[in-house]
């Protein structure tokens, strides 16, 4: 345990339903992630501040839960010679709730009163902040993740973990930049190799263990 502190920005966002998309499919079925790619949380970021924020200018870690899953049908119009209309099925996230930290505690004002309107995934899901404040992390050991992506650095430090390729960060031309995470669902321990993690000093401990903010980088 050390007696370190570190100042950040913690936003939680609800709503009733949201989907992050897969980028590739297979025809007539769109599956979700389980939580927010990087690259989707980024672009949140950009719109509470109403602006592109360098990809080097600030970090963020998240803890996303939801309270089921279930399909929804929808359909794509087509215009050409003929009006089509091209039907598939959807996974949506029913009560999305997401922990995001920033290393920026000097945009609170920004999600105070953001820019744009508040969304999460598709344009259509919108979303409200319920808590907007700074925090102060402590850096301590031992600590846990849980419903979170962790950098895939970490991935051998915890057990139980899916290792996924997600968008990492989207250019203003729509280039997408991609990178490996580990995708924490149950409570699972970070080991001492580890080392000292920044915690939450506000979310529930468990076997004496802080709960970890893992910060995801846009670099």
């Amino acid at each position: 345990m050390t007696g370190e502190t570190l100042d950040a920005l913690r936003v939680v966002v609800e709503g009733p339903v949201t989907s992050f998309r897969y980028p590739h499919f297979v025809q007539g079925v769109q599956p979700t992630y389980a939580l927010p790619p990087p690259a989707t949380v980024y672009g949140h970021v950009c719109s509470a501040l109403g602006r592109l924020a360098p990809p080097d200018s600030f970090r963020v870690a998240l803890h996303f839960t939801s309270e089921g899953r279930f399909t929804d049908y929808e359909h794509i119009h087509l215009f050409g010679r003929e009006a089509k209309l091209s039907p598939f099925r959807r996974d949506l996230l029913f009560r999305p709730h997401l922990t995001l930290y920033i290393d920026r505690p000097d945009w609170l004002a920004a999600f105070q009163r953001p820019r744009y309107v508040v969304t999460l995934g598709r344009s259509q899901d919108l979303m409200r902040y319920s808590a907007v404040e700074v925090i102060a992390l402590r850096r301590t050991t031992p600590a846990y993740a849980e419903h979170t992506l962790l950098p895939y650095t970490l991935a051998g430090q915890v057990g139980g973990m899916i290792a996924l390729t997600m968008p990492r960060y989207l250019t203003a031309e729509r280039a997408v930049a991609w990178d490996q995470y580990a995708l924490i669902r149950d409570r699972t321990p970070l080991t001492a190799e580890a080392g000292p993690q920044w915690v939450d000093p506000d979310a529930p401990t468990w076997r004496g263990a802080g709960r970890a903010v893992a910060w995801l980088s846009f670099q």
